[in-house]
């Protein structure tokens, strides 16, 4: 399996993580497992269409299970999203957005985690879409997102306060080291009525302006962004974990967890696995808060004239 980052346009890269490739060879039917980061990423199945589940199916969406897509906009709310692939190759093209930016291209409501173009009435969705997958390259595709993020980005007003407030609450959770920020005393997590001091807004307005922008409420984007910090710490430290099981307790309260218990907890409601069993299986993460995390707008950021 290849994953290839591919740079988006300057001008898109306060808003956009990147895009990037993935090509497989798929010896037989299977389910491939993307546990969430909380960011909303589209994503373009070049090779075939693929079935989406959520995994565990905790989701209370009617969509049928037997949908194809060739196209999705994936919005992970959800703890792990499952790409069901038959036997060939499979190859994705994707947009990763910084977490509070991909509604600012995309404007409609759905109660599906995974939207079609065809279930929107975007047709420069539809319309790019088409092209993507029509296209000859790889470079060609880029052109094209480039394009089109970047006439979205100038319809955009450029003094929108909730945007700004957004990214000062973003700098302060998700740091560019690419861990989950805690205050300086203690080890627990910021809770929603942190970010919403730092917002300057009343609790109430700030879920409403962060369901807005990240398409999920605080609590639950901040009970992924803990979830992907244990990910990430249970594998950097395996070997000791799996020798000395007080490993575990220690990763579980360095992350933010009350203690082991409720981290098992988490780990099976967002992914199925306890955390010793995500160990056995050599679950690994397909996509993480990085070091070469992007989301830090500039402030007063001008974004007339991008194209």
């Amino acid at each position: 399996m290849n994953f290839n980052p591919i740079p988006c346009h300057e001008a898109l890269q306060p808003f956009i993580r990147n895009y990037w490739l993935l090509s497989a060879q798929c010896t037989a039917t299977g389910t491939q497992q993307i546990f969430s980061n909380g960011a909303t990423s589209l994503h373009f199945y070049l090779s075939q269409a693929v079935r989406l589940v959520d995994i565990p199916h905790t989701s209370k969406t009617t969509e049928p299970q037997d949908r194809m897509y060739r196209t999705a906009l994936n919005r992970h709310d959800i703890g792990c999203m499952g790409v069901v692939t038959e036997e060939g190759p499979l190859e994705i093209f994707g947009v990763e957005f910084v977490p509070f930016c991909a509604r600012m291209f995309f404007h409609f409501d759905a109660t599906s985690p995974h939207i079609m173009p065809e279930d929107t009435d975007d047709e420069e969705f539809l319309a790019v879409s088409n092209a993507i997958h029509s296209a000859a390259s790889d470079e060609e595709r880029k052109t094209l997102l480039d394009d089109f993020f970047c006439k979205r980005l100038s319809e955009i007003p450029a003094d929108d306060i909730n945007l700004e407030r957004m990214n000062d609450v973003f700098q302060q959770i998700v740091p560019t080291d690419g861990s989950v920020a805690h205050p300086p005393v203690g080890h627990e997590e910021f809770s929603p009525n942190d970010l919403a001091s730092t917002a300057c807004l009343s609790q109430k307005q700030f879920t409403r302006v962060f369901n807005k922008y990240v398409g999920m409420n605080p609590k639950t984007y901040l009970r992924l962004l803990r979830f992907n910090k244990a990910l990430m710490e249970l594998r950097k430290n395996a070997a000791k974990v799996k020798e000395d099981s007080a490993s575990m307790t220690e990763v579980a309260w360095s992350c933010g967890y009350y203690d082991l218990a409720h981290m098992t907890s988490d780990f099976r409601s967002l992914s199925g696995y306890s955390p010793s069993e995500m160990l056995a299986a050599g679950a690994k993460l397909t996509e993480t808060f990085g070091s070469q995390f992007s989301g830090l707008m500039k402030k007063k950021i001008k974004i007339e004239n991008v194209i």
